[in-house]
């Protein structure tokens, strides 16, 4: 069974480190987020990127902030979000969304950690509207104190092959840094 993230270890996900190697705001819109967009954000947290999404996406746009966990939500609607971004609690592989609803549908850090990555990429690309991105950012495959054990990170090439096995087409990986990269795809219908 993968790893899973303590929800314990919160604080982690809004160090300073992690503004400063991936600055969501700059991230999402150099991933194509603009104005009017419904951004679907699969394991939000606490709103480290959904947050962004929601000043990105603006009061005409629209932001499914999803997690498994109802303490990361909490932890999310505690900071006041606009009333244009809602959480959702979510089952791993049954995102609580109908199909077509995403113009972005986003997952940081959580392909690793699913059991069934495929039944988690369907569901990704079930509720992306046909060619809107569908956007999988993941711990490099190296040994280093942060991030998860080195055995449940996946390589690029690994997603890339996943995309492709749940019928997604493959569109481009980008190294953010020497530790993470984004692999972007998109369903045609």
């Amino acid at each position: 069974m993968p790893h899973k993230f303590d929800p314990g270890h919160v604080d982690r996900l809004e160090s300073p480190e992690r503004y400063e190697s991936m600055p969501p705001e700059r991230t999402l819109r150099n991933l194509g987020l603009r104005r009017g967009m419904t951004f679907v954000d699969v394991g939000a947290g606490t709103g480290f990127f959904s947050l962004p999404a929601a000043q990105v996406v603006g009061s005409t746009g629209r932001v499914y902030a999803l997690d498994v966990e109802p303490a990361m939500l909490s932890s999310l609607t505690s900071k006041a979000p606009p009333p244009w971004l809602e959480t959702m609690q979510c089952k791993e592989s049954s995102l609580p969304l109908p199909p077509g609803t995403g113009d972005m549908v986003f997952a940081c850090f959580v392909l690793h950690e699913t059991r069934d990555p495929l039944a988690f990429l369907r569901d990704m690309g079930r509720v992306a509207k046909p060619y809107a991105p569908v956007v999988i950012l993941e711990w490099a495959k190296r040994r280093q104190k942060e991030g998860p054990p080195f055995g449940d990170r996946l390589h690029h090439h690994r997603v890339e092959e996943l995309v492709l096995e749940a019928g997604l087409c493959f569109k481009s990986v980008e190294f953010f840094n020497a530790s993470q990269y984004a692999v972007q795809a998109f369903k045609k219908r």
